[in-house]
């Protein structure tokens, strides 16, 4: 028996190895990345974004083919002194060298490119290249372990690089911190990036494959959802009910406060109204998750 599981872990331990010196290059086209954008201080007042990057046409820039980068749209939620932070637009050009497990990229008004992943790294090397152009920090990052994890139906090689925000880079899909933002370093209370899905060819591949990663526009689906909750009253005493217009297939139901902090979380298959009570004096993010992963938010406050 002891020869059979030690056979079984061997045979694991090599599937994995194989699965994991496979090279996953960038994709070529028809690529979205979904993000979502939270600064940790803003005064006395909450900013959430969220934006996807896609693939927007071909460019040639300095005798080199890249891909260019776009925004189509950004959904914003500001108050107090927050102010907007990501705008729709042009936010550069891409290229990979696939051979040298490389990716290059090109700032926007910039025609010199810079190193953005490499994909080569060990534990203890130095992160180099375009986001390692620190705003706040002249410390670079250092990669602190390498695994795997799963993208779509194959697991894709990925770097830890920094502890502090999660940051992690991933083979085929970049940097789990805005794609193409600069690192925080070791430097605290910096508004984070974090990658909400990842898209090629239409087909949702990371965090999962079961999500709708829908490429954010001004028209985007969410809005006809939006219209059918209602939360009242609004501004409160402390309790809240949201209502549906109409049945919808609603999984979570999250309230955040100006940090980002959940204060209030529940898990539903319930389409009927739901009450919230007892939230304490101050401004708060109200957010509806559906079974496709779509999001809606409202801002709500409390003056108990």
């Amino acid at each position: 028996m002891k020869k059979l599981l030690l056979i079984i872990a061997t045979f694991s331990t090599l599937t994995i190895s194989a699965q994991t010196s496979v090279y996953h290059p960038f994709p070529d086209s028809n690529a979205c990345w979904n993000f979502h954008y939270a600064p940790m201080h803003c005064g006395f007042g909450i900013a959430y974004e969220y934006y996807s990057i896609i693939y927007s046409g071909d460019t040639i820039i300095c005798s080199k083919s890249y891909h260019k980068l776009t925004t189509p749209y950004v959904q914003f939620y500001t108050s107090g002194s927050c102010t907007q932070q990501n705008f729709p637009g042009y936010k550069g050009a891409i290229r990979q060298d696939t051979a040298n497990r490389n990716v290059f990229f090109v700032p926007p008004s910039d025609s010199a490119e810079q190193l953005l992943y490499d994909f080569t790294m060990q534990v203890g090397d130095t992160v180099k290249g375009y986001t390692q152009n620190f705003i706040f920090t002249s410390v670079p990052d250092i990669v602190l372990s390498v695994d795997s994890v799963l993208v779509g139906n194959d697991f894709h090689k990925r770097w830890k690089i920094n502890s502090e925000y999660s940051i992690y880079l991933i083979e085929g899909v970049g940097s789990t911190f805005g794609l193409i933002e600069p690192s925080p370093g070791s430097v605290i209370d910096v508004p984070g990036y974090h990658i909400s899905c990842f898209q090629q060819n239409g087909m949702t591949l990371f965090p999962d494959t079961t999500g709708n990663c829908q490429i954010i526009t001004s028209i985007n689906s969410n809005e006809t959802i939006s219209d059918q909750i209602k939360v009242f009253p609004n501004p409160s005493n402390g309790l809240f009910a949201i209502e549906f217009d109409q049945p919808l297939k609603i999984s979570e139901v999250q309230v955040t406060d100006i940090l980002g902090n959940i204060v209030y979380q529940l898990n539903t298959d319930n389409n009927k109204n739901i009450y919230i009570d007892n939230l304490p004096s101050g401004i708060y993010i109200l957010t509806v998750i559906d079974k496709d992963k779509k999001k809606i938010n409202r801002k709500i406050v409390s003056s108990q």
